[in-house]
Parts: C-alpha cells; structure tokens; sequence
C-alpha cells in the first residue's frame, strides 16, 4: 500500500454539506474522487458506539473502498455519519504505517482529537480545540469560472434591463417553523421594495418550502416578479446564474448555506427574518455577518435596498489556506 497525492471526498445523499466538501476539495487544488457512501442499519448508532468501522457503510461500499491499492492523502467527511468512516481509514492506513489526514467538517460526536482539522461555523461551537477552524457560516463552492457557465446557460436574465433582485426562500425543518403570515410579510416586503426600485424580483424557492408556502408566496407577490418553483425545474436550476445576475439578494434567515453563498459574491444581501424562521444558533450567524458587514437584517418598513459594501465572505479560501500551510500538497 501507499499514498496517492489525492483527496477523497466521503459522500452521502445530504447535497449541503456534500457541496461544502466539494468546494474545499477543489480549493486544495488536489485532485479528488467521490466515494459515495451507502450506511447500513449500524450508522444509526451513537459514534461513540464503533467510532472507527467501516461495519457502519453496506458490504458492497465496504467492498468498493478495501479494492483500493493506495490510500489518498486526505480524506474529507463532512456530517455525523461519516466521521467514523473516515477514522476507519486514518485507522487503516497507520496499521500500514502510513498518516492520512482526515478534514472534518461540521461536528462528528466525536473527539475533536481524532481528526487532523474539525471545520466548525462559529454559531456551532461547542468546544475549543488546537485543531479546530471555525467559519462564518458554512463553506461554498462558489467560483467565478462556474457562475460564468451558469451565467452564459440562462441567458435570459442578461436580457432584463431593470435592478434584479434575488428572494431566495427556505423553509420549515428542525427548530425552524413558518407560519402563514411569514410569507405573507416577506411577500408584500420584498413586493414593495421592488416596486420602488422598479427592479425586477427573481424568486427561488427550496425543497424545505412545500407546496403550501410556495402558493402563499406566489399569491401575495404584487410586483414584477419571475418564480423558479424548485419542484418544477427538472434538472434546470437557475440558482448560480441568479447568483451571477441580481444586484440584491433578499435571503430567509433559515438558510445558512444560500446566505453564506450570497455574500461570497460580495453583493448586498438582506436577511429576512422573524418569529420562529430562524434558529438561536442561526442568530448567532446573522449577528457575525451584521458585525462585520456582510449583511443586514431586512424589516418590513424598508422601502428600498442600498449597496453597502462590496466585500466577499471568502471562507473556503481561507480555510484551505490554514489546511494547505499545515500539509505539504504536492
């Protein structure tokens, strides 16, 4: 066995921390494979409960990974579920006598010491540690190459004359709840704004949205407005040309990742946000972006939006120069 100068990204069927993965990944500059990760019954367990197997990934994913002649040298695992499979390679490869280093990102349930850097937003902190890097908010993979090719595929937006404005909505999960007159508020809010500006309003909905919310949404908007309802896309999201196009984003405070996107393009963005739309920890997020000027809140009585800095949230870059510093990357 040896090492391969090569990244392995451990990826499962949760697309926001797999993006994160992706975007640090290609930051390195390394090489990298995807190694899709099918868990079995076991994954269910507390890590603490076999906290360095791969029993916790199905035989035909076990199968695929102990094929491999080499081992690479970094393993990302992003999520709980992962984390163990990535100490059981680390595990592996020093029976061979060889380091791997293992980047973990969001909290494994596991010490912190296992792992060679545990990638942490600042909201989510719960322990301090030598080889722990907190963000403000969450990773992107967002680069200029791929919002031009998005950019140059929905051309339509380059044909709209007006101020565009982006209304990037999320919607119900954990600790997170909308209720009716939310909508309506963000609707007639964001309406109105555009209205003044006399901005065309590009809205974008999520997979947290539901059928209901998106039809409260559609029906209270009284503007200029174009609606990508996710459900309906088929493969055509129009999310990183929205990115590339409007002068403005309007962002619900529930999405740490849309938000972290948006203000990585160094545009104004405004996070909506009230009653029960956003978490404790979410808060926490917002305030470190309205310290540091990446965004501010958007209330209701606003009448138009303002550019007030142009500055990019840049953390994957920043992240994978802390990591490239500390490991030799051929």
């Amino acid at each position: 066995m040896q090492i391969k100068n090569e990244v392995w990204i451990l990826a499962d069927n949760r697309p926001g921390t797999f993006s994160q993965s992706i975007g640090l990944a290609e930051e390195l500059g390394s090489q990298y494979k995807i190694i899709t990760l099918s868990y079995s019954f076991l994954s269910h367990l507390p890590n603490l409960i076999l906290p360095k197997s791969l029993l916790r990934i199905k035989n035909e994913t076990r199968n695929k990974i102990l094929q491999n002649t080499y081992f690479p040298k970094i393993v990302i695992s992003a999520g709980r579920r992962s984390a163990p499979i990535a100490l059981a390679l680390k595990s592996r490869a020093k029976k061979h006598g060889l380091e791997i280093f293992v980047i973990q990102i969001m909290n494994p349930n596991l010490r912190f010491s296992e792992f060679d850097f545990v990638i942490l937003p600042t909201h989510d902190r719960n322990k301090i540690s030598a080889n722990l890097i907190e963000t403000i908010g969450s990773l992107t993979r967002i680069d200029e190459k791929r919002i031009l090719q998005e950019k140059l595929r929905f051309s339509e937006f380059s044909q709209i004359s007006n101020p565009k404005i982006a209304l990037l909505v999320g919607g119900n999960g954990k600790n997170i709840y909308y209720n009716d007159q939310d909508i309506i508020d963000l609707a007639k809010t964001a309406s109105n704004i555009s209205n003044n500006m006399n901005s065309t309003l590009l809205v974008l909905n999520s997979r947290r949205t539901g059928a209901h919310l998106t039809k409260i949404l559609r029906d209270h908007l009284s503007c200029d407005f174009k609606f990508y309802d996710w459900e309906k896309l088929d493969g055509a999201n129009p999310y990183l040309a929205i990115l590339a196009e409007s002068d403005f984003f309007i962002v619900t405070g529930d999405s740490v990742s849309m938000i972290s996107e948006c203000a990585s393009t160094g545009k104004p963005v405004y996070i909506f946000d009230q009653n029960k739309i956003s978490s404790p920890k979410h808060r926490l997020f917002h305030q470190d972006l309205f310290n540091k000027n990446f965004a501010k809140q958007l209330l209701k009585n606003f009448e138009t939006l303002e550019k007030f800095s142009e500055q990019k949230l840049e953390e994957t870059k920043r992240v994978a120069k802390i990591i490239a510093n500390k490991i030799k990357l051929d």
